[in-house]
């Protein structure tokens, strides 16, 4: 009873946080934004998600490994969750390891004056983002197999007749 309480919260933020990453890949792509824009709408993005967005992160991938330790006695289901636990692991790392520091230099860029290399910058932001995004696009669709999983045979177990 304890795997279905724990694997909604690790659903519900790892869809969040896929959310959020899917409609930033639609709207942060660098290509065809003025060097100032660009800045500007980065600036206010890094300002805006900087607390909430890596809470929502840590909650998704805290639900998750629980759901995984869970679900351990039950081997479909824990491997849906390992590999779920590894992309959601692997975007969180993305973000800390190629993201967060190319933010860290954006904030200190002057808006009117962008460095000369923001271009290059950026294209590196938008590969990090967009392998992040695929990652949490794939985490979350194995969590989601995870809980089919576990209704499936829910389902096939109360259809099957007490002996």
């Amino acid at each position: 009873m304890a795997r279905k309480f724990v694997l909604f919260p690790a659903l519900f933020f790892v869809a969040l946080v896929t959310g959020t990453a899917f409609a930033i890949w639609f709207d942060y792509d660098p290509s065809g934004m003025s060097p100032a824009f660009y800045t500007e709408k980065m600036q206010h993005a890094i300002r805006v998600f900087t607390i909430p967005l890596p809470i929502v992160v840590m909650l998704g991938l805290f639900f998750t490994i629980v759901s995984t330790f869970l679900a351990r006695r039950d081997r479909p289901d824990f491997y849906l969750l390992i590999v779920a636990s590894v992309c959601i692991i692997a975007a969180a790392l993305i973000t800390a390891f190629g993201n967060i520091p190319i933010n860290n230099r954006i904030m200190t860029w002057s808006i009117n004056s962008p460095p000369s290399n923001w271009g290059e910058l950026a294209q590196k932001w938008w590969w990090f983002h967009t392998v992040r995004t695929i990652s949490a696009i794939v985490g979350l669709s194995f969590l989601i197999l995870a809980l089919l999983a576990r209704f499936a045979f829910t389902m096939k177990q109360a259809a099957t007749p007490n002996r």
